[in-house]
């Protein structure tokens, strides 16, 4: 590990340092990475630089800290990734406009999903995306039950795709707060037109037909774009 230290904030260079070993295979995945007293001799710091650098590197996904514990070198994953980032993503939500073009990347994400599935799912897909619907179908006029069934439905989807990537980006946009659901009087009906729309959409991946299914879609989350936030 190159220990050189420069003028730039020594946590930052601690940081970059040690990151640089990950990615050369210095330390692999599941390895344990130098305790804080090493590294403070290593890089001939104090603790404050080192704790510090530490954890920039666990929010950003690389370690886990446990006290007493040495650091542990995590496997980058886009789950991790999506992680790193929630905090900023969550201030930028406030922000309408901006929250308006998260929401409009889910409705690009699963649009293109709806389409691709239509082309390209299997039996074993269908039968789990019926098992969703039916799902919603069950919960219809409950409140909890119905959003997981309904956000069930939505991560079967995606899962047509088998894309790592698309997923944790997905899963992070729902956990994120881009759900929307509706909520008030006449969840009944609210639920009832949801389930239309989610059988509207499955019809058309069943029929192979990606420009119906991609249209079914994208009218089923504009819909709910501007629903107001349960509080």
């Amino acid at each position: 590990m190159d220990t050189t230290l420069d003028r730039i904030r020594l946590s930052e260079q601690i940081e970059e340092a040690i990151l640089k070993a990950i990615r050369s295979g210095e330390y692999a995945a599941g390895s344990k990475l130098p305790s804080e007293r090493t590294l403070m001799e290593m890089f001939n710091v104090g603790r404050p630089s080192v704790k510090e650098a530490l954890l920039m590197l666990e929010r950003k996904g690389f370690v886990r800290l446990k006290r007493g514990v040495a650091p542990i070198v995590l496997e980058p994953t886009p789950k991790g990734a999506m992680e790193a980032i929630a905090d900023m993503v969550q201030a930028m939500l406030a922000d309408s406009s901006r929250r308006s073009e998260f929401y409009d990347l889910r409705v690009t994400l699963e649009t293109f999903a709806a389409m691709e599935a239509a082309r390209a799912c299997d039996q074993d897909d269908l039968d789990a995306l019926e098992e969703a619907l039916q799902a919603c179908r069950t919960a219809k006029g409950e409140a909890e039950a119905f959003r997981d069934a309904d956000q069930a439905f939505h991560y079967c989807l995606m899962a047509t795709q088998q894309n790592s990537v698309a997923n944790a980006l997905h899963g992070a946009l729902i956990e994120w707060g881009l759900y929307n659901p509706e909520h008030g009087p006449g969840l009944e009906s609210i639920h009832a037109r949801v389930i239309a729309q989610h059988e509207a959409i499955l019809n058309a991946v069943k029929h192979g037909d990606p420009a119906a299914a991609a249209d079914a879609m994208r009218t089923h989350l504009l819909t709910r774009k501007d629903a107001p936030q349960a509080n």
